[in-house]
């Protein structure tokens, strides 16, 4: 099974979107896990295995998904004290219960008004 392609992930103010960079050809029975952890100090640099899964995405596309709303359920609002973020996604094929590998990105939250890269 192909691996997902490498994601843009948005973290600024209220807007926390994830985007696939590149789509499946065929996206049919597959779907898209996204796992991510609870905000984590600027001093952490690897966190990556404490990721719960936050998003299942029926026949994912290249389109950005807001993740905002489920994000907060799971692991609480983003905020300056804990701004990194680390993610961990794959595809899941339901028909035939496969698993792509795992890919790991991480993002660090800013205020709406602080500019610059999320």
């Amino acid at each position: 099974m192909e691996n997902p392609s490498t994601a843009t992930i948005v973290c600024q103010g209220d807007t926390f979107t994830f985007k696939l960079d590149q789509a499946l050809a065929d996206n049919g029975g597959i779907f898209l896990v996204i796992e991510a952890t609870e905000g984590q100090s600027n001093g952490v640099s690897r966190a990556h295995s404490k990721a719960s899964g936050i998003k299942l995405v029926e026949e994912p596309t290249d389109a950005a998904i807001d993740i905002r709303a489920d994000y907060v359920a799971k692991n609480g609002a983003p905020s300056a004290a804990a701004p990194k973020i680390f993610f961990r996604y794959y595809y899941f094929n339901s028909s035939i219960g496969e698993k792509s590998g795992t890919m790991l990105a991480e993002c660090k939250w800013t205020a709406a008004d602080a500019g610059g890269e999320p």
